[in-house]
């Protein structure tokens, strides 16, 4: 096990919304924390960073999912082909 310590990657702020009634929480919570001596930027920053991959893992299945059903005008159940409008007259 080595001392030296690599850099973290450097950061960068973001600008979130949130309700009101959130912020004071929040706000509450910095103050606590900090007494309390723990670092709760740091626990937000690292569950944005798991949220975020865990959005990108999710979108990359939701897409692909969906490239998989381009191939088929099957729709909400509707089988648009002309062999499925054959077999609506037949």
């Amino acid at each position: 096990m080595g001392i030296l310590k690599r850099k973290g990657e450097r950061t960068a702020t973001v600008t979130v919304r949130v309700p009101r009634s959130v912020r004071v929480e929040l706000d509450r919570l910095w103050d606590e924390t900090a007494k309390a001596g723990f670092d709760l930027n740091g626990t937000l920053s690292e569950t944005v960073v798991r949220v975020t991959r865990q959005i990108r893992e999710e979108l990359g299945q939701a897409t692909q999912a969906m490239k998989a059903g381009e191939g088929s005008s099957n729709a909400n159940g509707i089988d648009g082909s002309v062999a499925g409008a054959k077999k609506l007259v037949s």
